[in-house]
């Protein structure tokens, strides 16, 4: 009787590839949104490509990653369940270079510092896109924002570094490019988000030492003297900094931390909410338009929505 063998994986978990790939429209669609969110889920690109069916969909994921168009970044599998979990993907060479022999502007894959938080800001973002295509709402990219007039004389037009905000003798800088939106008439800008991905519960003392005071000190400074209309050229109004951390009690220290700062009077600019670190037990969230349609918190008299009424 034969012995059964156990399921083996290669170090690159690149599947083999056979045949000749004809790549598709749908499949620049899937390459334009990895040139946008370096990194993705399945679940995630299934929500802004859909399959027509699930399981051609990951067939031809595998497809296009054993034929170097797309990526599985390895650090994936050393979380939780990670075999369990729906893979992610980033944009190989060659569907990079597909791009750019279409004329789309797409940077080649690189090595990447932090994989946890920048899977957190892509997802995040991913989040507004597809909260913005559910309503109707207008998002305005930071190519929208450096083809309008008023950044044309703002100062981050003149700078080699467009999205530092100056502050001080300092500059500061979000975790993702700045975005706006536009619904019923009504806009709000932010610099980017701030993604936290701080796994450990911290008392505000502990993160009163860390990075996360000096950005408060920075944003509310910026807040103050209304920095970003003259970097920016936004309006003097409608400009919010959101922070996402990894879970409720790390925000509600975070909160603490700032209201302390402001000496119990918080601020209506500084915005709150949680989204699971990847490596957490907790099982990840749906994609979703939350991030723009849900309520945010703050350190002020009600919570913050983008979408208003």
């Amino acid at each position: 009787m034969p012995t059964k063998t156990k399921r083996r994986y290669t170090s690159s978990r690149r599947p083999e590839f056979k045949g000749h790939i004809v790549l598709t429209d749908r499949d620049f669609e899937l390459f334009k949104l990895l040139a946008r969110y370096v990194y993705l889920p399945r679940d995630y690109i299934q929500a802004f490509v859909p399959p027509g069916n699930t399981n051609h969909m990951q067939e031809r994921l595998r497809a296009l990653t054993a034929a170097g168009y797309l990526h599985r970044p390895e650090q994936q599998w050393l979380r939780p369940n990670a075999l369990a979990r729906k893979c992610i993907y980033q944009l190989g060479a060659r569907g990079a270079n597909a791009l750019i022999d279409r004329g789309f502007p797409a940077d080649p894959p690189r090595a990447r510092g932090n994989f946890a938080h920048e899977l957190m800001a892509a997802q995040i973002m991913a989040s507004v896109e597809l909260g913005a295509r559910e309503t109707g709402t207008r998002l305005i990219t930071w190519k929208d924002i450096q083809a309008s007039d008023n950044f044309r004389h703002a100062g981050a037009a003149r700078s080699d570094k467009p999205r530092y905000m100056p502050v001080g003798d300092g500059a500061i800088a979000a975790d993702g490019e700045p975005f706006g939106i536009e619904h019923n008439r009504h806009f709000t800008f932010t610099p980017g988000i701030e993604a936290d991905c701080g796994t450990e519960t911290v008392a505000p003392a502990d993160l009163a030492r860390s990075s996360i005071q000096r950005k408060f000190e920075a944003y509310l400074r910026i807040l103050a003297h209304k920095a970003h209309v003259q970097h920016f050229g936004f309006p003097p109004n409608g400009f919010y900094v959101p922070f996402i951390t990894t879970s409720t009690a790390r925000m509600q220290n975070m909160m603490k931390l700032l209201e302390r700062m402001t000496n119990g009077k918080g601020s209506p600019n500084i915005i709150f909410k949680t989204f699971p670190h990847f490596a957490s037990y907790e099982k990840p969230p749906a994609p979703s338009g939350e991030m723009l349609t849900g309520q945010w918190q703050r350190v002020w008299a009600t919570p913050f929505r983008f979408l208003t009424d």
